[in-house]
């Protein structure tokens, strides 16, 4: 029987670029380290623990009112042109992890040599261009999960970045295709579903360490897409970004109302919580509200006279620019919104 292939991976590609491969991009020197099986093996049900502290991403949107459980996997969703590249970054240089792994999956070569040069100490680039076969685009994907698995296992909390999915269905599809497998849905064999759950499923807490997925789906607008479909079944949250905010040039662009945290409920406190409903409904009621604005026509209601007096407070809490934000202050600003926003029986 032919051995499992294997990478040099772990702490020795700490601060490294390598390809889909584990050969160096960066122009440093070989990888020399422990040899990591590519063989992915999700942890079982009894090797996992529960969900119960935050992953601060350092963007105010997300760690106030979508906040991501450490070890769980979410989506970020948006069309070309939403800013995903520049949130995914956002992330990645301020996320409170101990190691990141960025994934740069038929990316494009300009957008990859961008990435190698912000690398930093603590994290890995693992690419395959477009111009890249599909199984060494596939293999990229094996290789930072291995990666990233391995670093967990040396009790780091990681977190696995992968962009983007839709580019990895896609290398998937072009392999089953050519290998004579019968297509269903959008031309995908159903093999590809089976092995993004693969991928996804090694994610996840244990004991003293975890392995936090965020994967960007290219979606534009098509709730049937198999990809989009698919990611929203096995992620434990997606996260929208808006064209429309995009190009009004508000950063991050994220739809707050089209996004939601399976895991926010289990990591946050109630106070957070019930600061967050209040926001989110104020977002609601100013965009019901937006029409009649825009003809001249104010609300006499209580709730939307106080969503307004705080539109400019919460529109400078959702949109940061490149900055990072601490947690605290994340936290402080969002009470303080919401103590603007009065208390109702949302609240109780």
């Amino acid at each position: 029987m032919l051995a499992a292939p294997s990478c040099n991976l772990g702490t020795c590609a700490l601060g490294r670029a390598i390809d889909g491969y584990g050969a160096p991009l960066d122009d440093g020197p070989r990888l020399y380290g422990s040899r990591v099986p590519l063989v992915l093996r999700a942890p079982r049900p009894s090797e996992r623990v529960a969900i119960t502290a935050p992953l601060w991403t350092g963007v105010r949107v997300v760690d106030g009112l979508l906040t991501i459980g450490r070890g769980a996997r979410v989506g970020i969703f948006g069309a070309a042109g939403s800013g995903k590249s520049a949130f995914v970054e956002a992330i990645v240089a301020g996320c409170a992890a101990d190691a990141v792994v960025v994934c740069l999956v038929g990316e494009r070569g300009r957008e990859a040599q961008r990435w190698i040069a912000l690398r930093s100490d603590r994290n890995t680039i693992v690419c395959a261009t477009s111009d890249r076969p599909a199984h060494e685009r596939v293999a990229a994907a094996h290789v930072a999960v291995a990666h990233a698995d391995a670093l967990r296992k040396r009790g780091l909390h990681v977190v696995l970045v992968i962009d983007s999915m839709a580019r990895v269905a896609a290398a998937l599809r072009e392999i089953g295709v050519a290998a004579g497998e019968s297509t269903g849905r959008g031309g995908y064999p159903p093999s590809v579903f089976a092995q993004l759950a693969r991928l996804v499923e090694v994610a996840g807490e244990m004991q003293s360490a975890s392995m936090t997925l965020i994967a960007t789906v290219l979606a534009d607008g098509d709730d049937r897409d198999p990809v989009s479909e698919a990611a929203r079944s096995f992620l434990d949250g997606h996260i929208a970004l808006s064209t429309r905010l995009a190009q009004a040039g508000k950063f991050p662009a994220v739809d707050v109302l089209s996004s939601a945290s399976r895991t926010m409920e289990f990591v946050a406190g109630q106070t957070q919580l019930q600061a967050a409903r209040r926001l989110r409904r104020a977002i609601a009621l100013l965009d019901r509200i937006d029409d009649a604005r825009t003809l001249g026509i104010e609300p006499v209601d209580r709730a939307a006279l106080r969503a307004i007096a705080a539109e400019p407070r919460l529109e400078s809490f959702l949109r940061q620019g490149r900055c990072v934000s601490d947690s605290g202050a994340t936290l402080s600003q969002l009470c303080e919104i919401a103590g603007l926003l009065g208390d109702d029986a949302g609240d109780r």
